[in-house]
């Protein structure tokens, strides 16, 4: 019998173990080959990343809390080299400034490519910590704290757009509104205004234009679900196949409308736009180098995509909570009418400003509840452990483990937030001592933390604090079933069924 037809027996009859073995290697070296098998967690999710994905993509991240409660433990592996921590502390670990933890590989999945198959680095998706802060030194000040107060007009122009349309169609009308959707529309048509000085029109048509808030949150779903096996995002959308659906795709409705805005700024006369555009235009003759044509649309495009899905989660949900909870909504109406009482006669139909929204303590505290709650991002926030590794909750994690934290499990954490943390309760704000309350703000994990911290959330408690209080000064809204209120977890925790009746409220403001 010849050597090949004796190999080709053997490859017959143990074919199954010549298949089987390397898989059983694989998954045996991810289970104990990482330095993590001391650390509680399902048993498949030591083995696989697929694990991950299918959890993510069953949307079950903001049942990791009662996974670590189930694994008494502050550390829960929910990968072969991922793992989530529960305790507070962690924040400024993780997310500090030294060492530094890097952004792990799950930020390719937000990397965006030019046609030509070059990366264009974003403030959230560029993992480099030095070239993240040369991109944001030239635009930081566009969202400093001061400057605030020169984007006022921009929001009371969306939010007068957004009252006259509501009350067309449905103040009128005595139509149920599907406060949900317009919610969403406001914040997209806000953060244009904010951006270029120009709405999208959502508001105006009243419907989901070109389908971009659609395509906005199959992007989100696509970074939490496809974002956990990050070398499948690369071949599908950077490299490989991705190659090929760069010829095939067109560019998508809003990038064309950021190229166009840019093109309209640049020719204009007018460079006294208080917005985001002109901001950035005005920062490149100081940083030529920095903004580029790309870079350019990559800061207004990204600002858009960034800072809309996720004020309109806020919107939601604190207007849920205001309309299910007599009582908060009794205490916050009462702040609003002292603030408009304390108006001149010939002030008194102007929007609320951001500075009287901050003389209403209790309305303060409120949306620093429904932010700590209802936090718009639902999994884990993933860095990867700096050289050396370190020693967490007791548990030494080599370097490169991939590390995070979930806002939905620290935020629920009773030492730090006190008894029945996971129950909604804004007075525990105020009731806290100095100390209690600086350690509830250090462990405040809605919009990130260190370095990194989302750059827009000056942005979005601006638009908070203003729409809020100037809907229920003009509306008395009413939820039709608090019922039909549910929410869809991903990597962003988007809400539906926010169905409410609108009538006209008269300026005396009666609750």
């Amino acid at each position: 019998m010849g050597l090949l037809t004796q190999a080709f027996l053997f490859l017959r009859e143990n074919w199954i173990f010549l298949i089987l073995a390397p898989i059983a290697f694989h998954l045996l070296y991810n289970k104990y080959g990482h330095g993590l098998s001391k650390i509680p967690g399902p048993f498949w999710a030591s083995t696989s990343d697929i694990w991950l994905l299918v959890h993510y993509t069953r949307r079950r991240g903001l049942t990791e809390r009662q996974m670590h409660e189930k694994y008494n433990s502050p550390l829960l592996r929910l990968g072969p080299n991922t793992v989530s921590v529960s305790d507070p502390e962690a924040i400024r670990v993780i997310y500090g400034w030294k060492p530094v933890f890097k952004k792990s590989r799950l930020y390719i999945s937000q990397q965006v490519t030019t046609e030509h198959g070059n990366v264009l680095g974003t403030l959230s998706s560029t993992r480099d910590e030095d070239w993240h802060s040369k991109l944001r030194r030239p635009v930081a000040n566009a969202y400093a704290l001061s400057t605030l107060v020169e984007y006022e007009p921009l929001v009371d122009s969306t939010t007068r757009t957004f009252v006259r349309e509501v009350t067309e169609r449905f103040v009128k009308t005595g139509e149920e509104c599907p406060l949900s959707d317009w919610l969403q529309m406001y914040a997209f048509d806000i953060i244009g205004e904010l951006t270029f000085s120009k709405r999208f029109g959502f508001l105006e048509s009243g419907k989901d234009l070109n389908n971009m808030m659609y395509h906005t949150g199959r992007a989100m779903d696509y970074i939490g679900v496809i974002g956990q096996i990050p070398m499948l995002d690369e071949y599908l959308r950077l490299k490989g196949f991705g190659h090929i659906l760069r010829k095939l795709r067109k560019t998508n409705a809003q990038m064309k409308f950021t190229v166009a805005q840019i093109g309209e700024h640049i020719t204009s006369k007018d460079k006294s736009r208080p917005d985001f555009l002109s901001r950035f235009l005005q920062a490149r003759e100081k940083y030529p180098g920095i903004m580029t044509d790309g870079q350019l649309a990559m800061y207004t495009n990204t600002n858009v995509g960034a800072g809309s899905d996720t004020t309109a989660i806020a919107l939601r949900e604190i207007i849920y909570r205001l309309l299910t909870h007599p009582g908060s909504k009794q205490r916050f109406m009462s702040e609003l009418r002292t603030v408009l009482q304390e108006r001149n006669a010939e002030d008194a139909d102007l929007p609320v400003t951001w500075a009287e929204s901050h003389k209403m303590p209790y309305f303060q505290d409120f949306v620093r509840e429904c932010l700590r709650l209802c936090p718009a991002l639902g999994q884990i926030i993933p860095r990867d452990v700096p050289e050396g590794g370190l020693t967490l909750c007791g548990q030494y994690l080599p370097e490169g483990t991939v590390v995070g934290c979930n806002a939905w499990t620290v935020h629920r954490d009773e030492e730090v937030f006190g008894p029945g943390a996971s129950e909604f309760r804004p007075e525990r704000w105020a009731e806290a001592s100095l100390e209690k309350r600086r350690n509830m703000d250090n462990s405040f994990f809605t919009f990130g933390g260190g370095p990194r911290v989302c750059i827009g959330k000056n942005i979005a408690m601006l638009e908070i604090n203003k729409f809020v209080p100037e809907i229920f000064r003009r509306f008395e809204v009413e939820i039709v079933d608090p019922n039909r209120y549910h929410r869809l977890p991903g990597w962003l925790v988007v809400q539906k069924g926010l169905d409410v009746v609108l009538k006209e409220r008269k300026m005396g403001l009666s609750s």
